[in-house]
């Protein structure tokens, strides 16, 4: 009994692994684009690497970031005590190595001495709310962008100078042209407006860096992928696909947390390139970072969050998921890591170690169809307070079977606002409403089993969202399609059972 509802059955995850025998021989593996294990969970960096990968040996690789200050301390002077030392570091844990240099504020004081403007901004929020206080050089200055793309070239030719136990380990260059790996070149707007962006200017900079990249990397051995950021618009996409196709992509906003307003858009912007073969036969391989872990929402209940989180990766298509040290002190979250590392980065079912199915029902208060508005309200999602009390009648309709809104002023907002939620939020806008799922899918999940949110016990990490029976309402069988490649596109035979 829960919520006063009886159930047959309450389920949280369907798992079909290790059926192989099916599988057609030679069947295509489109991974050949990159054959070497390094796909699934990844660390943000920190100290004593071999320790850590002995303790978290599903940790796969680690991602790196070299400030250009600490690089090249002065003019055309490059120190690289501390990058060989952490590259060491880290390749004999040992790790894979994705690196990037960051520019922008931290870039070397030199430069302005050496006559590259200075810019100064208006406070910017860091994600725990405190302003910014960097200042920036002026991109589009050419000083700068010789400074600039001469730094790069040197990075690229000492990377061929390291020890090869080191070198074979770095598999992956992110590009930086402005702050950090984010697509702007500023926190803020400058506040002398001769050092403004414009549009077609910025673009024409970060086309050629990404242009220098890729000629720097792109016949290195062995391979160094190079990563982009696309835009969380993807409004850079048409031009890297016409020009890089084979470019991996940071993808931002899905590994900061599941059921994000407009997470649909962005899966639709993201599907076609990274869960399906592009014109060279390759997937695009894709990356984002988890640093929501402080966030009142997460904290309501860690274990159920980052297992879910874990899941919405891997449904989504996120190769590359990287955690602060703190995820990985918390033994409660290890499950979901090894089932990542599992499954991360298997893009052809014919190939994958397995078919899952985890149940979701995710309440989206876009879905008009599913949710009328003359029983739920016709709030739309522009609509603030119209559209916040639509959501809180989704919820209530569904609080006997465990759902709720708790946080229902910041359920209203675009993702960044949207995932500071002080609390869990059972209703979103344009959210993935189907079950967490590779390769295993179930048929009419609503109209054969009913939704169930926040059950059992909160040191577990299955009761978030589950499924179970309903009799009554003639729910009472579960079917599931599993993907025919998977078996290799043959019929289900005794071997294979």
């Amino acid at each position: 009994m829960t919520n006063g509802v009886h159930r047959a059955l309450l389920a949280a995850m369907v798992l079909l692994a290790g059926l192989r025998s099916a599988r057609a021989a030679g069947a295509e593996d489109f991974t050949r684009d990159d054959p070497r294990d390094i796909y699934g969970v990844w660390w943000r960096g920190g100290a004593n690497p071999a320790a850590l990968k002995q303790r978290c040996p599903w940790v796969k690789g680690v991602f790196v970031a070299i400030r250009w200050r600490d690089l090249e301390p002065a003019d055309g002077k490059f120190d690289w005590a501390m990058f060989d030392r952490t590259m060491k570091g880290y390749a004999e844990a040992p790790l894979w190595i994705q690196f990037m240099v960051w520019v922008g504020p931290d870039s070397p004081r030199w430069i302005y001495e050496a006559g590259v403007p200075e810019v100064k901004t208006t406070p910017s929020l860091n994600p725990h709310g405190k302003p910014h206080r960097w200042t920036y050089p002026f991109y589009l200055d050419p000083k700068y962008k010789q400074f600039y793309r001469r730094m790069i070239r040197e990075v690229a030719a000492h990377v061929d100078a390291l020890p090869m136990n080191v070198r074979e380990r770095i598999v992956c260059v992110q590009t930086a042209e402005g702050t950090t790996g984010d697509e702007g070149g500023y926190k803020g707007r400058p506040l002398d407006k001769r050092f403004e962006l414009p549009e077609e200017k910025w673009n024409t900079f970060k086309f050629e860096t990404w242009e220098l990249f890729d000629r720097l990397y792109r016949d290195k051995q062995p391979k160094i992928h190079l990563l982009i950021n696309s835009g969380n618009g993807g409004q850079y996409d048409k031009w890297i696909n016409e020009n890089l196709p084979d470019t991996w992509r940071k993808a931002g906003n899905p590994g900061h947390g599941y059921q994000l307003n407009n997470e649909m858009s962005m899966f639709a912007f993201f599907d076609p390139l990274v869960n399906r073969p592009n014109r060279n036969g390759h997937f695009v391989r894709c990356r984002s970072e988890m640093d929501e872990m402080f966030k009142g929402w997460f904290r309501e209940n860690p274990v159920w969050n980052m297992y879910w989180l874990n899941l919405w990766g891997l449904t989504f298509g996120l190769d590359i998921f990287q955690h602060e040290t703190q995820a990985f002190e918390n033994p409660a979250f290890e499950e979901g890591f090894v089932f990542y590392s599992r499954y991360g980065g298997k893009k052809d079912p014919a190939t994958s170690p397995g078919a899952w199915c985890a149940m979701h029902d995710g309440l989206d208060a876009g879905d008009f169809e599913r949710f009328p508005p003359e029983k739920f309200g016709s709030g739309h999602f522009k609509d603030f307070d119209a559209g916040k009390q639509r959501c809180l009648n989704i919820a209530k309709a569904f609080a006997r079977y465990g759902a709720a809104q708790e946080d229902a002023e910041k359920a209203m907002y675009l993702v960044m606002k949207n995932r500071d939620a002080a609390a869990m939020n059972d209703v979103g806008w344009n959210i993935w409403a189907d079950n967490y799922q590779r390769y295993m899918t179930q048929y009419d999940p609503n109209g054969t089993s009913r939704g169930y949110w926040r059950q059992g016990p909160k040191d577990q990490p299955y009761g978030r969202f589950a499924r179970g029976f309903d009799a009554k309402a003639g729910k009472d069988k579960m079917f599931f399609d599993i993907n025919d490649a998977f078996f290799g596109g043959k019929p289900l035979a005794d071997s294979t059972r």
